[in-house]
C-alpha cells in the first residue's frame, strides 16, 4: 500500500505557531458529510452522527453510524490530558490517548485485528466559523499505510450533508455478449489506471495467449518492489488454478459472465486471508483491456482498475 509522504517541518516554527492558537470546544451535534470525506479503500458509511460533549479535559462522543463496516451505536469517553482511555467499538477494544497541539486535538489509538496491531493518528481541526470539524487520520498496519479524512457539519448551524456522487467509469467495455479473445501484447496505461492505496507500477506488460478455455499470461513488470517476470496459467471453465508470484501463492477460478471474464482469487498475506474478484473486459474496438478488481481482507476493502492498451504488432 502507498506510504504517506511526510513534509519536512521546522519543529521550532511549528511549535511557536501552535502555541499562539487557542483550544477549540467541540461540543455539539455533528453529521458526517459523506461527499466531502475520503475513506481511501475502506467502505464508506451510509450515515454517521456524533454528539460531542466537551468540558476540557473530559470529552464524550455518542456515535450513531450505519453502513460501511457495520452499524455502530455507542459512547466513547476520553480525556485530552494524555491519559489512556479504553473504549469498545463493536467487538474491538481501542486504546487512545488525546492531547493538544496548539488548536488541534491529536488522537493516537491502537487496536488488534486478527493478531495484528493497527495504529491510528487522527488530527481534529475546527474551521474558523466553528461549523466544520475535519478529522485527518493516518492508519498504519502490517498491510501498509493509508490516509482518510472525515468531514462533519455542525447541525445546530443548519448544515445539511450530501451523498457522494460516484465518479464516471472511464473506458467503456464491450457491450456485446460474445466471448472475447484476449490474445496479444498489452501495455499498462499507468495514467488511466487506479491503483487505490497500492504504489503504482512504473510499467507492466502482459503477453496473453488465449485459446479458450486455456489462458496464459506472461507478465513483465517494473514495480515499487523491483522488476518481476512470471507466468500465470488459468482455464476459463471454472477449474481452480494455482499460481505463484512475488512470494505469494494465489488460487483462482475463472468463468464467463456474458462478455466479461470473472476471476475469483484468494491468497494469504502475513497470515491474513485476502480475496479478490477481478473482471476482465475488452473494449468494442478490441484495443483496450480493463481489469477491475475488488479486494477484501481483515483490513477492509479496496478497488483498483488497470487499463491496458494493445500493442501494435
Amino acid at each position: 500500500m502507498r506510504k504517506a509522504i511526510v513534509a519536512a517541518l521546522s519543529v521550532t516554527a511549528f511549535a511557536t505557531s501552535m502555541l499562539a492558537q487557542s483550544k477549540p470546544n467541540y461540543s455539539g451535534t455533528w453529521k458526517m458529510n459523506i461527499a466531502k470525506c475520503d475513506f481511501g479503500p475502506l467502505p464508506a458509511p451510509d450515515s454517521r452522527t456524533d454528539v460531542i460533549t466537551h468540558n476540557d479535559p473530559a470529552l464524550k462522543i455518542d456515535v450513531d453510524s450505519k453502513g460501511g463496516q457495520g452499524d455502530f451505536a455507542g459512547t466513547l469517553s476520553y480525556t485530552t490530558d494524555g491519559k489512556e482511555a479504553t473504549n469498545k467499538m463493536g467487538p474491538r477494544e481501542v486504546k487512545s490517548t488525546l492531547g493538544w497541539e496548539g488548536n488541534h486535538l491529536v488522537v493516537n489509538s491502537k487496536l488488534m485485528l486478527n493478531d495484528a496491531e493497527i495504529t491510528i493518528k487522527s488530527v481534529w481541526t475546527l474551521s474558523d466559523d466553528g461549523k466544520t470539524l475535519t478529522q485527518d487520520a493516518h492508519i498504519n498496519s502490517p498491510m501498509g499505510e493509508l490516509d482518510t479524512k472525515g468531514v462533519f457539519d455542525k447541525q445546530d448551524a443548519g448544515a445539511v450533508s450530501a451523498k457522494a456522487t460516484p465518479p464516471p467509469v472511464v473506458g467503456a467495455p464491450a457491450s456485446s455478449g460474445a466471448k472475447p479473445n484476449f490474445s496479444g501484447t498489452w501495455k499498462l496505461d499507468v495514467s488511466k489506471s487506479d491503483f487505490g492505496v497500492l504504489p503504482p507500477d512504473n510499467s507492466r506488460t502482459f503477453v496473453i495467449d488465449h485459446s479458450d478455455p486455456v489462458l496464459k499470461v506472461a507478465v513483465s513488470a517494473d514495480t515499487a518492489q523491483g522488476k518481476q517476470d512470471f507466468t500465470l496459467n488459468y482455464t476459463t471453465d471454472g477449474k481452480e488454478a494455482a499460481n505463484s508470484f512475488g512470494g505469494l501463492e494465489m488460487k483462482s477460478i475463472m468463468g464467463w459472465e456474458s462478455a466479461t471474464l470473472v476471476a475469483n482469487g484468494k491468497f494469504k498475506y502475513q497470515d491474513q486471508d485476502v480475496t479478490v474478484k477481478e473482471l476482465w473486459q475488452l473494449s468494442d474496438d478490441g484495443k483496450t483491456l480493463i481489469q477491475s478488481a475488488h479486494y477484501t481482507s481483515p483490513m477492509g476493502e479496496m478497488d483498483t482498475k488497470m487499463v491496458y492498451a494493445k500493442a501494435t504488432p
